[in-house]
């Protein structure tokens, strides 16, 4: 049975590393939720563009990434990024 899903876009900061894609949430899920979940150690991103920080020089651009979450220092949704 497939799961209904959403996509939001996120900006994910790690160490020395900022990555900019897109999160698959489950319809209707929030992504603090999907962050809070125990049984994820890994966040999957699709069409990723990770930048090296604080330079912002682009070093990789892939279909897909999986994010150890022990790593991520900050996620948010792109939405509400305010420049």
């Amino acid at each position: 049975m497939k799961v209904e899903q959403s996509e939001i876009e996120v900006t994910v900061f790690m160490q020395n590393s900022r990555i900019e894609g897109k999160l698959h949430l489950p319809s209707g899920g929030r992504l603090t939720d999907y962050m809070a979940l125990a049984e994820r150690q890994f966040v999957p991103v699709t069409d990723a563009k990770i930048y090296l920080v604080p330079s912002n020089e682009l070093l990789y651009s892939v279909s897909f990434l999986s994010l150890n979450k022990d790593f991520i220092v900050f996620i948010f949704p792109k939405e509400n990024q305010i420049n």
